[in-house]
């Protein structure tokens, strides 16, 4: 439902709903569902960096339990941990876990031993370059076209904040944007008080 009425219009009119079909329509929430339970879901193996699914409630505070089909979802965000390259970009989930895991496995088996269960912070501040550190990042923030202009989205991005310091020992919050997206860059930088510290392409990255 997200994507059929974002506000940027990118699969229709957000007013008109009647040229996607039932069968397309479910396609895409069954894509978006396995998009989503690959990256925030349950998986076999150890799970190296955290990610979080955060959503506001109809007549609730912002949840991160899980959530039943008849839960009426007001709006969503998700919390990732990656690396930031600060001469470059955030790296994808994929990218960080294998530089994360490419820098473990090159310490001799003592070493190896030792960082068993060490934090992402610890491995990127230890075994990285400089330049390189461990982050969590805002995503995917999203609301109900039924539920906007009730400041459902600046309380999300303030849960996620309070989460990725007091359950992941993350002082900053880091995002990326569109350069293009001016709404989101006034959600997050005047009403929410991000600052640009990279750009990248077509995109920047706020903390």
């Amino acid at each position: 439902a997200f994507w059929l009425q974002s506000p940027q219009q990118l699969i229709q009119d957000a007013s008109d709903s009647s040229e996607i079909s039932e069968t397309a329509k479910s396609s895409l929430i069954n894509i978006q569902a396995d998009d989503l339970m690959s990256k925030y879901g349950e998986r076999m193996g150890n799970r190296k960096l955290d990610a979080l699914i955060l959503a506001a409630l109809e007549g609730g505070d912002a949840s991160g339990g899980a959530l039943s089909s008849t839960d009426n979802v007001q709006g969503m965000v998700t919390i990732e941990v990656r690396l930031l390259d600060k001469q470059n970009d955030i790296l994808s989930a994929d990218a960080s876990e294998h530089k994360l895991t490419q820098a473990v496995a090159s310490l001799g088996p003592k070493q190896r031993r030792e960082y068993k269960n060490a934090s992402v912070i610890d491995i990127a501040n230890q075994l990285l370059s400089p330049d390189i550190t461990a982050v969590a990042v805002l995503s995917n923030l999203c609301v109900s076209p039924s539920a906007r202009r009730k400041g459902i989205a600046s309380k999300l991005c303030k849960e996620a904040e309070r989460l990725a310091k007091e359950e992941l020992g993350f002082d900053e919050m880091f995002l990326r944007v569109e350069a293009a997206n001016e709404a989101a860059k006034r959600l997050y930088e005047e009403k929410l008080g991000y600052e640009v510290v990279l750009e990248a392409d077509s995109a920047i990255a706020l903390r």
